[in-house]
Formats: C-alpha cells, sequence, structure tokens
C-alpha cells in the first residue's frame, strides 16, 4: 500500500480507527469463538486460532532466536532438541540447520512486504505461526499460502485490536494498571501500546519496537520458566543482520533503544520478578544491560535448559550448585 492511498485511507476510517489504515481495503478479520476468521473480498480465506488457548500450554526452555549478527556464528544444532521461536529471517538459519523452529513469529509489515520468502519459508517449515494484522493482510494480497488450521495465530496490540476503536490515553492506562500481569513505566506511561510488559495475551501485547519483545511475552503466557535470546543485538555489533539481501535496510534499534527497548525490558525485569519466569540474553554484544536482562553464554544456557527437565527450581545459582 502506497503512502498516498494509506493517507487516504486514514482520513476514510478517521481518528478511533487509524490503526487500521496499514491493511489492505479488501482484506478483513472477524472475531470468533476460539479464534479469528480471515476474509478477502467478503470471502472466507480460514481461520486464525487464538493465542489465548495457548495459555500454559507449554513449560520448561525456550529459546528465541532473534536475527542480529551474532547469530552468523552460532551453531543451531545446539538447540534442535529444545523449543524455539524463529524470528523474521531468523527462519534461514533454521533451514540451513536442518530442523524447523516450534514456532514462527513476524509483525512488522516491512517483514512481509520486503521479505516475503521470510514469510512462505516459516510457514512452510510446519511451525506454529503467529502473525500481525497487518501481516496477514500481506499474506492475502501477495496471495500466499496460509498456514494449516491449528498452526496460525493472531498477535494482537495491547493497544491496537482490529475490532475496537482507539482508546484514550486515560482509559488504556487504567486498564492496564487494574491488570496484575500488565507492567508500566512510572517514568514513561503513553497510551500506544510501546513501552511496557504484557504476560496477559487476552489484554495483548506491547510491541517494545522490536520483534524479540512481542517474542518474550508470548513465551511467558505459553508458559515457559526459562527464555534464552539469541542474535538479539540491537545494534551493539555495529552492523544489521546475519543475513545480507537488497532489501535488508539498517534496523532502528539504535533510535528505538532508549526509551522504548530499554524501558521495556526494564518492565520485563519487573515481571521476572514477580511472575516467576526468566530471561537470558545470550548475546554478548547486545546494546541492552546485563543489568537490566542478565547475559549468558549459549554453553550455560543449555546446561540451564537440560537441568530444568528434571530439575523444579529456575534460579541460576541453584542451577549450577553442583557444578
Amino acid at each position: 500500500m502506497n503512502k498516498l492511498k494509506r493517507k487516504f485511507r486514514r482520513l476514510f476510517l478517521g481518528s478511533k480507527w487509524k490503526h487500521l489504515d496499514t491493511l489492505h481495503h479488501d482484506f478483513g478479520i472477524e472475531r470468533i469463538k476460539d479464534g479469528h476468521r480471515i476474509l478477502w473480498k467478503g470471502s472466507s480465506l480460514g481461520e486464525l486460532s487464538s493465542v489465548v488457548s495457548l495459555k500454559q500450554k507449554y513449560s520448561g526452555s525456550c529459546f528465541i532466536v532473534a536475527t542480529g549478527p551474532s547469530l552468523a556464528d552460532i551453531d543451531l544444532c545446539r538447540i534442535k532438541n529444545y523449543d524455539t521461536i524463529s524470528l523474521n529471517g531468523a527462519i534461514k538459519k533454521f533451514t540451513e540447520a536442518g530442523f524447523a523452529p516450534t514456532h514462527a513469529m513476524a509483525v512488522d509489515r516491512r517483514i512481509f512486504e520486503r521479505c516475503p520468502e521470510f514469510i512462505a519459508e516459516s510457514i512452510e517449515s510446519g511451525a506454529n505461526c503467529f502473525f500481525s494484522p497487518v501481516g496477514v493482510s500481506r499474506i492475502c494480497e501477495q496471495g500466499m499460502k496460509l498456514p494449516e488450521q491449528g498452526k496460525f495465530y493472531l498477535l494482537e496490540s495491547i493497544a491496537k485490536k482490529y475490532d475496537q476503536p482507539l482508546l484514550s490515553e486515560k482509559v488504556f492506562l487504567s486498564r492496564c494498571k487494574n491488570n496484575p500481569m500488565v507492567y508500566l513505566s512510572p517514568e514513561y506511561p503513553e497510551g500506544s501500546g510501546t513501552i511496557g510488559f504484557s504476560g496477559d495475551a487476552e489484554a495483548g501485547f506491547f510491541s517494545f519496537k522490536t520483534v524479540a519483545g512481542w517474542a518474550v511475552q508470548l513465551a511467558v503466557w505459553m508458559g515457559y520458566k526459562n527464555i534464552f535470546i539469541l542474535g538479539m543485538d540491537l545494534g551493539g555489533t555495529g552492523m544489521t543482520h546475519f543475513y545480507e539481501n537488497e532489501n535488508n535496510k539498517k534496523p532502528d534499534f539504535l533510535r528505538d533503544y532508549d526509551p522504548y527497548i530499554r524501558v521495556s525490558f526494564e518492565q520485563t525485569r519487573r515481571a521476572m520478578n514477580e511472575l516467576d519466569f526468566n530471561v537470558y540474553n545470550l548475546s554478548e554484544q547486545s546494546t541492552l544491560s546485563e543489568k537490566i536482562i542478565p547475559k549468558l553464554t549459549l554453553s550455560d544456557a543449555i546446561i540451564i535448559a537440560e537441568r530444568t527437565k528434571y530439575e523444579n527450581s529456575n534460579s541460576i545459582a541453584d542451577l549450577f550448585k553442583q557444578d
């Protein structure tokens, strides 16, 4: 959708529905029991399952695989026996390693527009696919094959539901403050659903301005207790992604890091202390401070993941006591 068409669509939608301006005018989606129905030119194309249905369906450890340059040096086969979430173009790394991720995720419309091969590859892998409304719209526009039912889930923003008008900032913040699984920053309270942490898929997730943030929130909702993030460099290496192609534009990480990414992960740290889960950053050169999210090596992460199969404790101190 070009900028002029988007501008006219936004004027047509009005201020309360402007968050739908990136959706194609022939695309529709409606909420049904246990999921969502996809419409194209008024006809049903299929259904998406509700993320709500995945509450506490998983346990143990999960490796989130982002696309930072540090991923290039990682042997992904080392985590083949654990649950994984592939983000955006990380699916290329899984394909090269010869196995499929447990889950695959993409939310940014630019990924669907510039790198549709990542989306097709994620769908073809057989992973559980988690996409945003605009992502599903682009899949329909491109005539791409939809994931099979039961493996196709819709991710929703805490502030921008496709079938609800935008809330005033006052109402939005009030709802968040009344939800014990939602964490807002006292320093940066805002109503766009960007800065914060949500462990409640029914309420929706914060964007963090990075897909890794969506993945952490989803992983907590699904029940994972130890969440390890590979390739989340956030510009810390001075490079872009582990892959390179003509559509691979320089990321906005350094521009978005402060306050969006930093403060959202600070809220994640608050949630870790209260909701009984751990998040570890496995990127040594990541911009994100280890004072916010602790850093580990992949080898140490695998030790934790292996031991938590047999031990009840999720404390890193306890897990290393026997060494």
